[in-house]
């Protein structure tokens, strides 16, 4: 199926001059698409992918996240509530801008381990854990 999927969104985009399919040959354009990129239409699956792409503060749409359930589904809803996902439909308005603050993860949870290190006591320095007692 996942084949069958892959070759009908290269046939039917392929050809078009705003689309670019990567065939997993050369350097992965990844990063550049989340430069470069006006807005990102993604499948709920990858939360790599939905991170990445809310760390840009641009317009993320998401096919089939209604369909998540568990820890995916936890997550979808905790981007949606913050903003930073829409439902893609179909029907959007792709030039329509909107935006939030981005998703940086790494700056919270390195706020949370200094909070947590302090809590205890402890400190960070220069790649070196201090306890002051």
């Amino acid at each position: 199926m996942h084949v069958q999927i892959s070759e009908m969104l290269c046939k039917e985009l392929g050809g078009h001059a705003k689309v670019y399919i990567w065939d997993g040959r050369g350097p992965n354009p990844h990063l550049g698409h989340l430069a470069w990129g006006d807005a990102f239409v993604l499948t709920a699956d990858s939360v790599s992918m939905l991170s990445e792409s809310c760390s840009t503060g641009k317009p993320v749409y998401v096919i089939g996240g209604e369909r998540c359930t568990w820890k995916i589904g936890d997550f979808h809803r905790t981007l949606r509530q913050r903003g930073l996902i829409r439902s893609f439909t179909g029907a959007e308005d792709m030039s329509e801008s909107w935006s939030y603050p981005p998703l940086n993860d790494n700056a919270e949870a390195a706020a949370r381990i200094r909070g947590a290190l302090a809590e205890r006591g402890w400190s960070l320095g220069l790649g070196c854990f201090y306890f002051y007692k």
